[in-house]
């Protein structure tokens, strides 16, 4: 049986975070006031938010799928579709 899961990641740090998203490595600034809705279906194994620092100091929050699937959104749009409209691919 699937289940769901679905929250809010709201960057109220005074810089910028950098989102990765897992298994494509995908970065995507998140940037202050900003935010993103994290869906999450899973069988078992639900998403796993890891945060870490760059090797500048900077945030790094990386977001790895369980044994489901996990779509990021900001503003209703899928983050990795963005990410392809911003290199023109």
């Amino acid at each position: 049986m699937a289940h769901h899961n679905q929250f809010v990641i709201r960057n109220d740090l005074s810089k910028c975070l950098v989102l990765n998203i897992e298994p494509e490595g995908a970065f995507f600034s998140l940037c202050t006031g900003e935010d993103v809705s994290v869906f999450d279906v899973y069988t078992t194994d639900p998403v796993t938010i890891k945060l870490t620092m760059s090797d500048k100091g900077d945030p790094i929050l990386s977001i790895w799928p369980g044994d489901g699937e996990v779509t990021v959104k900001k503003n209703g749009v899928d983050v990795l579709d963005l990410l392809q409209k911003a290199v023109g691919v």
